[in-house]
């Protein structure tokens, strides 16, 4: 199973995040609050779970994902598979609201991308497949379209 899971996951030049090229979300109730686009990963027959949660419990255990309700990631990238202490947190449904709020006016941030999450994640999910090299020329792309205006507050 873990081995499935890892073949799912590419290394983009440049980019911190570890990428997931596998299943993307639909639109689920809660994904019409945070704009979906996460990996999926189906670990047993009819059994799935958000991709980046399976490796969270891969890395910390089955107990530390059931006290995590929500896990954060800073790079607001939900197809980042990348576990680590400065790049996901344990967190909650108002900090992941707060924070959403404010990265999606910040013309880096990956909310900030004009597809919406989960066009965009389907996007790079497919270039990912192709080549890793066109998700970071896709994401070059969008720092020259968007800029870098600092915002206002």
């Amino acid at each position: 199973m873990l081995l499935r899971y890892r073949a799912k996951v590419a290394t983009v030049p440049g980019s911190e995040c570890l990428w997931w090229t596998g299943a993307v979300s639909g639109r689920s109730e809660r994904e019409r609050t945070d704009g979906g686009g996460h990996g999926r990963f189906w670990y047993a027959p009819g059994r799935v779970i958000i991709a980046h949660r399976f490796a969270f419990a891969v890395m910390h255990g089955v107990e530390a994902l059931a006290e995590a309700r929500l896990l954060g990631h800073r790079c607001h990238n939900p197809l980042c598979q990348r576990i680590s202490p400065d790049h996901v947190v344990v967190s909650s449904a108002a900090q992941n609201r707060r924070e959403w709020s404010v990265q999606r006016r910040l013309p880096d941030s990956p909310l900030a991308d004009p597809r919406g999450p989960r066009r965009r994640a389907r996007e790079l999910r497919d270039l990912a497949r192709e080549d890793p090299q066109l998700v970071a020329d896709d994401l070059a792309r969008l720092q020259e379209l968007l800029g870098e205006q600092l915002t206002l507050w």
